[in-house]
Order: structure tokens, then C-alpha cells, then sequence
């Protein structure tokens, strides 16, 4: 018996447009698909093949992966994902041949004016148009990462933990406990809970004594409520070795320099109840702080130059992209930045994504201002990058 063909395909969001292929082959009217194709033997994860497809025929990367369709035959399976596109560069097509494979952009609901193939899917595009762009866009609907956090204080002592093995900022020194809201938990409640899981200890009653709204550098924003415990019974122990390192005294005046920095700015909340914290434009060392806390095995950066209406764009047949670059081992962003374009650059914005090997990476656009004359006028502007001119 034949093993059952498995292909991964992407609907596939540039803004508000779908990138799609039309085909045109000789004694058939022409049909629109999907990128993709089939799973290989050397593909680590289906996610791993959908990553793959899209450098091999796009030379793009995207963000975040949502599953949403699936169309199961007697010998064959396909699996459709939403994703945002970050980058496509066309020179990067590896080994695809693109002889008639028009790249077109069209709007989820006006799929139904075009021969869009198969039919099952065209039929769940056309459904839920309205809700795709909102499954891998957090703008659409903000909803914040709200994170609590329980300050012990022993006279002028405050309690920390040492993080590890937690995916983000290991090494560093964060409130404890901590942790995050729950679903149809209260902040005061979850303060409880984080205090029992990870320090062994019953909080006698809490006060929230400040409320922070934070933005990581180059990352999504959250909310943090910072608590007082007046009181509690036990002695703190260092439940969750697994994600701690260890806890410590420490005191206020004294916080180790390798503490979180909305950590503390929470600790040290002096101004009032509320706080904004990582608002700023960040400095470029942030930004790699930021993304070492977070992981990332690789940066890109790119830049943005525009003056009197002009952007300056690389562009091809089908493909229009700001100058980006890898940023090479060993050198920084200011001179990643300074072979595409010299001047003092200015942050922008930024995105995540994951390499079609499977390298997660972060992609940070910065805005520079070139000479008048070494822009052209008139480039068409990428979607996902228009926000950042209009922000700019």
C-alpha cells in the first residue's frame, strides 16, 4: 500500500492580501493556488516543510503559524496554515521553477472572482475572510500578556529568583514570585496561587501598589500589576528549581545589575500609581538585549530611507523590499546597519520569524535619512512595511 501524500500549503498575509500563485497551463484556464507543496523525507515538522516551500519558491519568511484547513483523501492530506509574511526576497528562490507561476496579491474575499483551487479551500477562504488576518495579527485585538508580580520585602529587603531554563531572560533576576494571569482569575488571586507554586508560602493579603503598562524593546507591550504581601506563613523556598536558578535577598537600594529592567522600575515605582515603562525609542543595545533575552539565533536588520515622498526600495518583477541584511557573527547592529545605508539610524519597528531551517530570528527596521537625490521616486510600498512609514 502507498504511503499517503502529505503537502503543507500557506494562506499567506502581505497586509491585507493573500499572495498567491496564478497558473497557466496549456488546454486549462487559468487557476490560482497557494504556495507550497509536499512534505520531504529530510523535513523535521510539516511547520519545518511550510518554511522550506516558501524560501524555495518565494524566498520568503514568515511569521507565526496558525493550522486552520485540512483536506484528507483516500491517499493524499493537506494541510493549509495562516502566516504573515515578514520578508521575500526573489533572488533567494531555491531550485523552483517559476514559468508559469504568476505571484498576484488578492483580498481574501474577492478570492471568489478568481479560479481559486481546491475548490474546499476557496470556499473556506470566502467564509472567513473577515477572521484570517486576525489569527496571526495581535493588532487587530489587542490583548495584552498581563503579568503579576509579588514583592516580599524584608525590612529594606526585597525577595528575588534567578531565572533558568524559562525560554526568556534565563540568567537574569526577576520579581518573585511571578507569573501570569490566568483566564477568569483576579490579579489578587493569582498573586496567591504564584506565591504557593513557587515559594511554598500562604500570602496573608496583598495590595497592588502599582500597575506598569511595558514594552519590550522591538516586542510586543504587557501590563504588570506589582503586590505588597503584608504578611505570610511559611518560610520561602525555591519551589520551581526546574525555572529558578535560586531566590536571594537583596536590598532596593542595591538591585543586582543584571536584574530585569521593568522588574526594576516596578520595585523602585516612586511616581504614582501608574507607570509607562519601554516607551522610548530604544537604543540600539536594548534591541539586543531584548533579543537575547528572547532567544533569537539571528537578526536581520533593515532600513528605511525616504525623503520628499520617495522610498528606497530593491525591487524585482513581482516584489518590492526595503534593503535588509543578516547581521553577521560578531558585529553590531550600527554596523549591520551601516553597510546598507550610512547616517544615524532610528528604530522603527520590528517582527519575528523562523528561517526555512528552522532559525528563529528577529527582523528590525530602522529609518535613515540619505541624501534628496539618491532616492527614487514613485516605488510601490510593501504592505507590511507601510505602517512603519506612516508611524515614521
Amino acid at each position: 500500500m502507498d504511503p499517503v501524500r502529505h503537502s503543507v500549503r500557506a494562506l499567506l498575509f502581505d497586509g491585507e492580501e493573500l499572495v498567491l500563485f496564478r497558473r497557466d497551463k496549456a488546454g486549462r484556464e487559468p487557476y490560482w493556488i497557494t504556495p507550497g507543496g509536499g512534505i520531504e523525507k529530510g523535513d523535521a515538522s510539516p511547520e519545518a516543510a511550510l518554511r522550506r516551500e516558501l524560501e524555495e519558491e518565494l524566498g520568503a519568511t514568515a511569521g507565526p503559524v496558525v493550522p486552520v484547513f485540512s483536506l484528507v483523501e483516500p491517499d493524499y492530506r493537506s494541510t493549509v496554515y495562516v502566516a504573515r509574511l515578514v520578508e521575500m526576497d526573489l533572488s533567494r528562490r531555491n531550485g523552483h521553477d517559476s514559468s508559469g507561476h504568476e505571484i498576484q496579491r488578492i483580498r481574501p474575499e474577492d478570492v471568489g472572482t478568481v479560479n481559486f483551487v481546491p475548490e474546499e479551500l476557496r470556499e473556506f477562504v470566502i467564509e472567513n475572510a473577515a477572521v484570517l488576518p486576525s489569527l496571526v495579527d495581535a493588532r487587530r485585538r489587542y490583548r495584552p500578556v498581563v503579568d503579576v508580580h509579588v514583592l516580599l520585602f524584608d525590612g529594606d529587603r526585597v525577595l528575588l529568583g534567578l531565572r533558568r531554563d524559562t525560554g526568556y531572560a534565563d540568567g537574569e533576576w526577576g520579581a518573585m514570585p511571578s507569573g501570569h494571569l490566568d483566564e477568569g482569575e483576579s490579579v489578587l488571586a493569582a498573586g496567591a496561587r504564584e506565591a504557593k507554586e513557587e515559594l511554598g508560602i500562604e500570602v496573608g493579603e496583598l495590595d497592588v501598589v502599582h500597575v506598569m503598562h511595558h514594552r519590550n524593546p522591538g516586542c510586543a507591550s504587557r501590563i504588570g500589576f506589582f503586590l505588597v504581601a503584608r504578611s505570610w506563613s511559611g518560610t520561602p523556598i525555591n519551589a520551581e528549581p526546574d525555572k529558578c536558578e535560586k531566590i536571594a535577598w537583596f536590598p532596593v537600594s542595591e538591585l543586582p545589575v543584571n536584574t530585569l529592567p521593568a522588574v526594576v522600575a516596578g520595585i523602585h515605582a516612586q511616581r504614582g500609581f501608574f507607570s509607562l515603562h519601554g516607551w522610548e525609542r530604544p537604543e540600539l543595545a536594548e534591541l539586543r538585549d531584548e533579543a537575547a533575552r528572547s532567544k533569537c539565533e539571528e537578526l536581520t536588520v533593515a532600513v528605511l530611507a525616504a525623503v520628499d515622498g520617495g522610498v528606497l526600495m530593491i525591487s524585482d518583477a513581482e516584489s518590492d523590499r526595503l534593503p535588509s541584511t543578516i547581521v553577521r557573527p560578531g558585529e553590531s547592529l550600527e554596523q549591520a546597519i551601516a553597510r546598507l545605508h550610512p547616517g544615524p539610524p532610528r528604530y522603527a519597528g520590528a517582527a519575528d520569524y523562523v528561517s526555512s531551517t528552522g532559525v528563529t530570528g528577529r527582523r528590525f527596521v530602522f529609518a535613515v535619512t540619505p541624501p534628496p537625490d539618491s532616492v527614487p521616486k514613485g516605488l510601490r510600498m510593501p504592505a507590511r512595511d507601510r505602517a512603519l512609514i506612516e508611524a515614521w
